[in-house]
């Protein structure tokens, strides 16, 4: 089943990794490259999806990088659950953030977590779930 993915990494190396691997699985993708921009594009489709009286998410998954210029992984996944608690989040990120017991409490059930470095398949794997 394809999905619509918003993903946000300051890394492009990284990103046009995730962006080819997930479109050659039939995946839809927008890709940002930093905390801001995430949610601009999120706020956009919840916009579009408004007009068109879909109530689903705007996205079926968003992937945050923890680490990147403007806004955070964190701020962003804050600000999406404000407005649309059940969207499904994957922090993609080098550092531990399953052992941060702030973010841990405020997301408990509401985010998963994959530690970089981790293979292509692995996203593609995690994603599909």
């Amino acid at each position: 089943m394809a999905l619509n993915i918003l993903i946000a990494e300051d890394n492009a190396f990284t990103s046009l990794q995730y962006n080819r691997i997930l479109e050659k699985e039939g995946h839809k993708v927008v890709i940002t490259k930093d905390g801001e921009e995430c949610l601009q594009k999120y706020k956009d489709e919840k916009k579009k999806n408004m007009k068109k009286s879909q109530a689903e998410d705007p996205f079926d998954v968003v992937v945050l990088d923890q680490s990147m210029p403007k806004k955070t992984g964190k701020q962003v996944a804050n600000e999406i659950l404000k407005s649309t608690p059940n969207q499904r989040i994957i922090f993609a990120s080098a550092y531990a953030l399953g052992s941060d017991n702030s973010l841990t409490e405020n997301f408990k059930d509401k985010v998963e977590f994959l530690q970089k470095p981790f293979s292509l398949k692995k996203l593609v794997r995690q994603i599909g779930n």
